[in-house]
């Protein structure tokens, strides 16, 4: 592949996990051994400062990060600050000093109906003074080329009672966003003499701006497929569209943005940028206040020496970056990193979202017995690396192959138990949930301080009831409604409300974005008390994208229900009476044009329904 990159960047998510300066000295050292040049502190407003100091501990003073700066100038790297101009302004908006800064305030509810402070005004004038003081004062501090402002994920713009009026038409929205960026531009690099980088996944809903945008921008394209063939979307359709080369044709430089879910997102994408002009590459590393680093380590090295024109393919990266970190030459211990860096499956522990919800075929067992090889394979080798390093990432691999065995267990027995088959007891998966969660709170703890260990403890506790809850569900034989999906194109968010109407009574029995991964046709269940007759289901959709439902199903202790009518459908709802029918033909519900709710609210408000008459077939 032969890439020479003249920026070779990782990036460090410190907005929702802040580390101690020990750790990043010791990151800087590892990056620096692994040929990047650059690390990207995703701070957003951890930077203390006289305009906004969000507390001592709470984030960096401007001695600390100049330390940090100094150091690494020894390694040879850069630092980048991150910061957050436009969305992910939480840290700031929901303290009540700045809550009149949000573009949601006095109420008002965003595109997804929720009220979060997540998005400053771009209309407001005191932002733009507030903005102009913070970056002033961090680029006092950080002696980097650049300074990247964030710009993405902003979906709340053109809401609030000023904005609205501007946003009126599609148009005014898009240039409520370029004005906002044209401002941060005019101060970044025309008053403090930086170059700004920014997200460019904005410009995919609002592409009528791109040319208007000033040039010198560095867009960052970020794309965490497991297989990228060009830029293929992010929230909205799924698209296939050449956007490097749209860059290069207006004149931007770019950097490619993949992340450490793994490896072959990071080695795809590499290649597509082999046939465009790109300044290099940044690997992101995104929200680990419930894991540790290090598990990503060898991924994140292996991006290094792919990117550094050392290497001739992503194979011998991985394989040269492993044999560094490791000090191994085991082949079947390096199969087994290279396993682990390759899988996309990323468990957490299991939710109740896991233990309800598959794929229409089921759990996909073949992936259970690799993750147990592969865990008894690196466990094979703890305690006989080279350093101490090498070991706590080596721990760090192993617990969470220990977790993904663990989830995909409960996933199954889940599935079987939901299916009226043997399964392995749930009983004893707790008590190896509970085992786990004192191992993972005894790392973070170790590497990280007690504070830390809050957010750890707080995830297993939620597995743990997730688990009990379902086990208890089925002690107690709570009835089981179940609904088959299908969702050709994940890349949407469409709010679905179902209910069952029950002796003249009805009662909502779930509501939520329903997908599972990127599956077409997946189940859903959800508990009913368990003596509840149905006599209808009522499923209603709005949002982004529609949603395809196939077929209804309920058993209760008295029965078993399935349609037998169509009593009515709304909005846009198309061959209804597909329901009715058990196999994967599916009534539509909403438009399947996602960009289009996006720039058509009243499209992404409209609701679409179906509702089916149940009959009872026997009992439970």
């Amino acid at each position: 592949m032969n890439i020479n990159y003249r920026i070779r960047a990782v990036q460090l998510d410190l907005a929702r996990q802040m580390e101690s300066m020990e750790f990043l000295k010791d990151f800087i050292d590892f990056i620096a051994e692994n040929h990047y040049n650059t690390l990207f502190l995703y701070l957003e407003w951890r930077v203390r400062t006289e305009t906004f100091d969000i507390g001592k501990k709470e984030g960096y003073s401007a001695e600390e990060l100049q330390e940090l700066i100094a150091y690494a100038d020894t390694r040879g790297i850069d630092i980048v600050p991150g910061l957050a101009a436009l969305g992910h302004a939480e840290l700031i908006l929901n303290r009540k000093k700045f809550a009149s800064y949000a573009e949601l305030r006095d109420g008002i509810r965003g595109r997804f109906q929720t009220a979060g402070k997540r998005d400053f005004c771009p209309s407001h004038p005191e932002v733009r003074k507030f903005l102009e003081a913070y970056f002033t004062e961090v680029a006092g501090i950080f002696k980097s080329e650049y300074i990247h402002v964030g710009g993405d994920e902003a979906w709340d713009i053109g809401f609030c009672a000023q904005c609205a009026e501007k946003a009126a038409a599609y148009r005014g929205e898009q240039e409520l966003y370029r004005d906002h960026f044209k401002f941060c531009h005019q101060v970044v690099t025309r008053k403090l003499g930086r170059r700004m980088m920014m997200w460019d996944d904005m410009f995919e809903y609002y592409p009528d701006i791109l040319p208007e945008m000033p040039r010198d921008i560095v867009m960052v394209n970020w794309q965490y497929q497991q297989n990228a063939s060009g830029y293929q979307g992010h929230f909205a359709n799924l698209v296939f569209r050449d956007q490097l080369s749209v860059y290069e044709k207006l004149g931007f430089d770019c950097l490619i943005a993949p992340a450490d879910y793994f490896w072959s997102n990071t080695e795809s994408l590499t290649g597509c940028s082999r046939r465009r002009r790109v300044l290099g590459g940044l690997l992101t590393t995104w929200e680990k206040s419930t894991s540790l680093l290090y598990r990503s380590y060898p991924l994140i090295a292996a991006a290094g020496w792919l990117w550094s024109g050392t290497v001739r393919s992503g194979d011998d990266a991985a394989d040269v970056a492993a044999k560094r970190l490791f000090g191994v030459e085991d082949e079947l211990f390096l199969q087994a990193v290279r396993q682990y860096v390759s899988a996309p499956e990323r468990f957490a522990p299991p939710s109740s979202a896991d233990l309800t919800g598959f794929a229409f075929f089921g759990p996909d067992r073949h992936v259970l017995e690799a993750w147990k090889t592969s865990a008894m394979l690196l466990m094979r080798f703890s305690g006989k690396l080279r350093d101490s390093r090498a070991e706590v990432v080596l721990d760090d691999m192993i617990d969470d192959s220990v977790m993904k065995v663990l989830s995909f267990r409960a996933q199954l027995a889940a599935w079987q138990l939901l299916n009226g088959q043997e399964a392995e007891s749930m009983d004893g998966i707790l008590r190896e949930l509970d085992t786990l969660a004192v191992s993972r709170t005894e790392a973070c703890i170790r590497h990280r301080g007690r504070a830390a260990a809050a957010s750890f403890r707080a995830m297993f506790g939620q597995s743990r009831a997730a688990l009990s809850d379902f086990a208890e569900a089925l002690k107690k034989k709570k009835g089981v409604l179940k609904v088959l999906f299908c969702l050709p194109d994940s890349y949407g968010a469409e709010r679905i409300r179902i209910s069952v109407r029950s002796g003249g009574e009805v009662r909502e029995i779930a509501a939520g974005v329903f997908k599972h991964g990127h599956d077409a046709l997946f189940y859903r269940c959800f508990f009913l008390p368990e003596n509840m007759e149905i006599d209808a289901v009522r499923i209603e959709a709005s949002g982004f994208g529609g949603q395809g439902v196939c077929h209804v199903s309920a058993a209760t202790r008295r029965g078993k229900f399935i349609p037998a009518a169509l009593l009515g459908a709304g909005g846009i709802a198309e061959h209804p009476e597909y329901v009715l029918a058990p196999d994967a033909d599916f009534c539509y519900l909403g438009s399947q044009r996602i960009i289009g709710a996006f720039q058509d609210r009243s499209m992404a408000e409209m609701t679409s329904w179906i509702e089916i008459a149940m009959k009872k077939t026997e009992s439970f």
